[in-house]
């Protein structure tokens, strides 16, 4: 992994959670956040001068203060709303580190994103990550991983 790349996506990931979330994510993670598990998943898919992905896990536990903090209400109950939540944090975490990979100039087309429970989502055998962060969230934990695709690379469905 190219350090200039994880630099990049730490800090798409720690902004995104900071403007958009009001959360401080912490790079040092306490014992109690490092066993959080990460129980939900979104992905983003990206087309442009990159092709690729952005995935964010999270544990369960912070899911309903990302959409409280994001809609400017009580804590919220209602899965689809934390759903939509952390689908959008994954759009804003992938629109922010693309041009700071590829350079502020660059269009890219991104996907709507995947939410998956179980925080696992479906990958090619071949897909390797070449970034990946983990920040630690109130109780819990957040990661984000970037894959990129080669151009001649067939796409699973």
């Amino acid at each position: 992994m190219s350090s200039t790349t994880v630099q990049s996506l730490s800090r798409a990931t720690t902004a995104t959670f900071e403007d958009l979330a009001l959360l401080f994510p912490e790079m040092e993670l306490s014992p109690e956040q490092a066993a959080a598990p990460l129980d939900v998943a979104v992905s983003v898919e990206f087309r442009g001068p990159l092709t690729g992905r952005l995935v964010v896990r999270v544990s369960q536990s912070i899911m309903p203060t990302i959409a409280a903090n994001m809609l400017g209400a009580e804590e919220s109950k209602q899965l689809p709303l934390q759903r939509d939540a952390l689908g959008e944090i994954g759009n804003v975490i992938c629109g922010n580190v693309l041009p700071l990979i590829a350079g502020a100039d660059k269009i890219f087309n991104l996907a709507a994103p995947v939410v998956a429970e179980g925080g696992s989502l479906p990958h090619r055998d071949e897909d390797e990550p070449v970034a990946s962060v983990q920040v630690g969230v109130e109780d819990g934990r957040a990661e984000a991983i970037l894959y990129l695709f080669s151009a001649n690379a067939t796409r699973a469905a």
